[in-house]
């Protein structure tokens, strides 16, 4: 039998086909997606709610795609739990929604783009009928889906537009639900930087120049309660909680290596929503060591690897390593026979890379946040360019910042 409450089930930023150092993480997200499903029995969970980055990339390898539809097939079998998805800043918009009428057939829900009507962003739950929720789906906001670009506006102008923007389609949404007579509770989803929150290092900017950042009070008190992605570690920037993020159900890096990793149980009654944290297993352990090169020795064999089903990783962290020692090759005999992988030795003191902060990094690692991070390397670049003014500046790194969105979202280029 049903509980008498509505339940909803908070997650975010799966990231399926994720990499860490070229290391799969599909048994994680394997054994999180069973873990999803037993809680939606244990719990009797009416829908789960996924806000954003279901995907790591735009374009995921099979194996991801594969763990995707094989979840919304084995949550269907299980009956009565609908699935809601919105796209986040990783996703393809596009992919999400090519099959959407097929999983509407399996009680599975995506938006993919915004949609431009109002009325057609509100989904109830569980049916329209008798909706015992109703939610705002309102995905990743793109550029084009908050202003008109001109050349020549400076980064506060773009800043203060896309704000504005983002508040505006809040704003509209909820006088819809509003003016559609809606008398159950309200959810909104999101997927964007809330000022004030706290990031990790597996995060990348969600706009152009990082500028699309909001405060707790750009979504309107309509709603009882906001849903967000994109930042992977569980937090609410708002002092009632009521606009939250759930975070990651995995370190995706190893920044997040202590956080404790959850998601969120909404249970809606006739007039209000109450939220709690359920936290989730630790199915792979990730750990920081850090040593000095005398000390290496003693603290890889003092090293406790920590709960978890699957074999741990660590990164070392060897404080006063210079270029010069071999320090994979030490580390690597030192690690053998032990119950832990090291997938990452970072010397404390490595030299700058192309003049950028390079402290704590290692070589391998350097060159994947440098191909991570191309902006930052074209305006590192710019900037050691005299002929150009300020305000040129200014312009190129927008324009290159544009360049970078529409390559990681192809579907804009033929907008």
């Amino acid at each position: 039998m049903k509980n008498e409450s509505y339940r909803i089930l908070h997650t975010a930023d799966w990231h399926l086909g994720k990499l860490l150092n070229d290391q799969s993480r599909d048994e994680e997200h394997a054994l999180f997606l069973d873990w999803l499903l037993e809680v939606v029995a244990a719990e009797k969970i009416d829908a789960i709610l996924v806000a954003g980055d279901v995907f790591d990339t735009a374009n995921p390898p099979q194996s991801a795609l594969r763990r995707y539809y094989d979840f919304v097939s084995r949550l269907f079998k299980l009956g009565d739990c609908q699935l809601v998805l919105i796209a986040g800043n990783h996703d393809s918009a596009a992919q999400l929604e090519a099959p959407k009428e097929a999983l509407q057939s399996l009680q599975t829900h995506v938006v993919g783009f915004l949609p431009e009507n109002p009325d057609d962003r509100i989904l109830c739950l569980p049916n329209r009928e008798n909706p015992k929720v109703a939610m705002a789906l309102i995905p990743f906001l793109r550029d084009r889906d908050l202003r008109v670009g001109k050349a020549g506006e400076t980064a506060d102008e773009i800043r203060e537009q896309l704000a504005s923007g983002i508040s505006e389609c809040y704003a509209e949404t909820a006088k819809a639900m509003g003016d559609a007579g809606l008398s159950c509770p309200l959810v909104a989803t999101g997927h964007l930087t809330v000022v004030g929150s706290e990031t990790s290092d597996s995060e990348r900017d969600i706009h152009i120049g990082g500028l699309g950042s909001v405060s707790p009070g750009h979504f309107p008190e309509a709603f009882d309660y906001v849903a967000l992605g994109h930042l992977h570690r569980p937090q609410s920037s708002d002092p009632g909680g009521r606009v939250r993020y759930s975070g990651s159900p995995i370190a995706l890096s190893f920044s997040e290596s202590t956080d404790r990793k959850e998601v969120r149980i909404l249970e809606v009654g006739e007039k209000a929503i109450e939220h709690r944290s359920l936290l989730i297993p630790v199915f792979r352990s990730l750990a920081q060591i850090r040593t000095s090169t005398a000390d290496l020795e003693k603290s890889i064999k003092e090293f406790s690897a920590g709960k978890g089903k699957l074999r741990a990783w660590a990164e070392l962290i060897v404080e006063d390593a210079l270029l010069e020692d071999s320090i994979a090759e030490r580390v690597a005999g030192l690690v053998e026979g032990l119950d832990f992988d090291v997938l990452k030795v970072v010397r404390g003191k490595a030299e700058s890379i192309i003049g950028m902060s390079a402290e704590n990094v290692s070589d391998d690692e350097a060159i994947e946040s440098l191909l991570d991070q191309p902006v930052h390397v074209f305006e590192h670049l710019l900037d050691q360019q005299e002929q150009f003014s300020e305000k040129e500046v200014e312009e190129l790194k927008l324009a290159f910042a544009r360049l970078m969105e529409m390559e990681a979202q192809p579907e804009l280029l033929e907008a």
